[in-house]
């Protein structure tokens, strides 16, 4: 049998079944698998469809990454780029090759820094650091805030425009930190700390922590578990204004309030002089409608009265006479008041003389005399008491004094370096000196035996 013979009893395929049937065990055999290697040879084309290879030291993977896969990628990857792919083998049957379809990108190192980011977030917010009942409400009125951010960015130019534009006069202290890279961790925890002192001298109303946007890498000095326990014990009210809007850190968390960019910061705390100045601007229109209301209305009434005002003379004749006739009644009543007090007066005067006080004075004074007497005597009788009962109780304080006892002949015996006074001879040591008090000397003594 010729070898032809032989391949027509044989099943024979197409290209086509072929490289269909790889496609289907590739597909189902690597789905949803995970490959890291570093780009090469990236293309973007009008579809939005990414074309590019990954490479190790000793391979490279033909890759595709669809428009409707890679419009919600923020960071377009770039030649050298490291990362790790999530997504699915599949072979492009016209050509015969395979191709790794693309589902998720994540630059090399960042994944890991993600799972530590939700982890210390969880581990946290178990804690309760993230708990709204306790965030520090942040003060309407604000005078002065504290910019943690570094002084070489836009960052602090953006906060100064926006306060010097919406509210003037609010304080900003800059407190200078690193933001990023090695040391700014123990940097801006230690700008907390200087601004710990700062409020002891400029009371700090509120903080600003800000930085511009970045990577997650760049913004990780923000997810340290110290810097947001300082955060958390902090007794000033902590806005956290870190990057743009999508980006999130563990500071937004345990801040006090999280605004979406810097200059945002700055216009919520600005926010009640603006509505300051507004209520002004209302108020002052308000005013000048009712003052120039009010001065229409008495412009009105100043022309009715011009119209009803009376001549001078006139008026003057007629209070003459009102004068006259006030001054007539006036000396009227004042002649009756003064014959009235006459009256009174001369009834007063008889009486007195009916009630002389003479003889009243003379019985007083003999009452006093007698009263004055019997006080003598019964001093004198209370002090000659009072006396005896004096003199008895100095003999019994006599008899009870110290130096009564003394004066029998007893004595007291000091130690005389510690002052104690000996009641049991057990404590004396051989050489040791005493002091004996008699009646009227003291004696001193060394101790040369004990028995």
């Amino acid at each position: 049998m010729s070898e032809f013979d032989q391949k027509k009893n044989t099943n024979i395929i197409s290209v086509t079944e072929l490289n269909t049937s790889a496609k289907k065990l590739l597909e189902k055999d690597f789905s949803s698998i995970w490959v890291s290697g570093e780009v090469s040879n990236f293309r973007s084309y009008d579809s939005g469809h990414w074309y590019f290879k990954i490479k190790d030291d000793n391979s490279e993977l033909q890759c595709v990454m669809f428009k409707f896969r890679n419009n919600s990628i923020n960071k377009r990857p770039a030649d050298g780029d490291n990362l790790i792919l999530k997504g699915s083998i599949s072979m492009y049957v016209a050509r015969g090759s395979y191709q790794f379809q693309v589902d998720q990108i994540e630059y090399a190192g960042e994944g890991v820094l993600l799972k530590n980011f939700e982890d210390l977030k969880n581990k946290l917010s178990k804690e309760g650091l993230f708990d709204s009942s306790i965030k520090k409400e942040i003060p309407k009125i604000i005078k002065s805030v504290a910019v943690i951010t570094s002084p070489n960015g836009a960052v602090i130019q953006d906060i100064k425009n926006v306060l010097s534009r919406r509210s003037p006069l609010v304080n900003v202290y800059l407190i200078p930190s690193l933001v990023q890279g090695e040391g700014s961790e123990k940097n801006l925890i230690e700008s907390l700390r200087k601004i710990t002192f700062l409020h002891q001298k400029n009371k700090i109303d509120v903080v600003i922590m800000a930085r511009g946007g970045g990577s997650l890498e760049d913004l990780w000095s923000f997810n340290s578990e110290t810097l947001a326990r300082e955060i958390y014990s902090f007794d000033i009210p902590i806005i956290s204004a870190i990057g743009h809007e999508t980006d999130f850190t563990i500071c937004d968390f345990v801040s006090d309030l999280r605004a979406p960019t810097p200059s945002s910061a700055a216009e919520i705390i600005s926010e009640f002089y603006v509505g300051v100045s507004e209520s002004i601007k209302m108020k002052s229109q308000f005013l000048r409608k009712e003052l120039l209301s009010l001065i229409t209305n008495l412009n009105s009434s100043l022309a009715l009265l011009s119209k009803s005002l009376v001549n001078p003379r006139t008026k003057l004749k007629e209070d003459f006479q009102k004068t006259d006739e006030i001054n007539n009644k006036l000396k009227y009543i004042l002649n009756s008041f003064i014959s009235e007090k006459n009256f009174q007066l001369e009834k007063k005067i008889l009486s007195l003389k009916q009630m002389n006080p003479l003889s009243h004075i003379k019985l007083k004074r003999k009452e006093i005399f007698s009263i004055k007497k019997n006080i003598d005597i019964s001093s004198k009788n209370i002090l000659k008491i009072k006396k005896e009962k004096f003199k008895g109780t100095i003999k019994e304080l006599e008899a009870l004094s110290p130096l009564e006892i003394l004066s029998r002949g007893y004595s007291i015996t000091k130690i005389k370096s510690s002052q104690k006074i000996v009641r049991d001879s057990s404590k004396l040591k051989l050489g040791e000196t005493i002091t004996s008090i008699v009646a009227n000397s003291e004696i001193e003594s060394k101790i040369t035996k004990i028995e």
